[in-house]
């Protein structure tokens, strides 16, 4: 790893010897990596160990990873903390629940521990970039992004967005009135992840959801891509 400060990973996985060799392989590449069964007491958890990412798996005993996920998502001190699913879910449809209710990135087992690592660093560098390069707030009608805070206000109340989501919301706000492509997108906000139009259709859609009436101000250009009506 080149990062300087070293990354902090949750780790949140019920079954021991993915859980103990996610943690040994974590730590070998340089992360400080915490290991835990289950979600009952994830938000304690994040208030003792103060992690830059979460990896989440899905299918745990007493509290799920769904469960756990809208629990984070809907904490206003955490609310923000990049999540990247871990799971042997994979399809479609399991894919886009769990980003629908959150998830920043997707990984299905068998999975690279390379990858895995590459994608918390990608995660991580998006985070960053946006906070280095933000030097004022931007608006639009009811919406105010507070760049230095990182927070979206509509009509002066939080909404709390994912990372991807918070990083699509800012582009369509600056190139307002522009039509941005899914390819565009693609490259400004979800770091040229291999990820598919599919993919950026439901963060979008989740996007427009969260926005309530505002979220009528993201407009389809059918075959293209996306644009913020001025």
């Amino acid at each position: 790893m080149t990062e300087e400060k070293p990354v902090k990973v949750l780790i949140i996985e019920d079954e021991n010897e993915i859980r103990e060799i996610l943690v040994s392989n974590l730590e070998s590449s340089g992360f400080i990596p915490r290991g835990i069964d289950g979600g009952k007491e994830v938000i304690l958890h994040l208030e003792q160990f103060s992690p830059d990412v979460i990896l989440l798996d899905q299918i745990m005993p007493g509290k799920t990873g769904q469960e756990v996920m809208q629990e984070v998502r809907a904490n206003a001190r955490f609310c923000n903390i990049p999540i990247i699913v871990v799971t042997g879910l994979n399809s479609e449809e399991q894919k886009i629940a769990a980003l629908n209710l959150g998830a920043d990135d997707y990984v299905t087992k068998p999975y690279s521990t390379k990858e895995l690592q590459a994608r918390i660093l990608a995660l991580l560098r998006r985070s960053n970039v946006a906070h280095k390069s933000q030097q004022k707030n931007i608006s639009i009608k009811d919406i105010t992004v507070d760049l230095g805070a990182h927070k979206v206000l509509l009509n002066g109340q939080e909404v709390p967005l994912t990372l991807t989501e918070f990083k699509i919301l800012c582009e369509l706000i600056k190139q307002s009135g522009q039509v941005l492509s899914r390819d565009s997108l693609r490259e400004r906000a979800l770091g040229n992840l291999n990820v598919t139009d599919r993919t950026i259709d439901v963060h979008m859609a989740s996007l427009r959801k969260k926005l309530a009436h505002m979220g009528d101000s993201i407009e389809t250009v059918r075959g293209v891509g996306y644009r913020m009506a001025v």
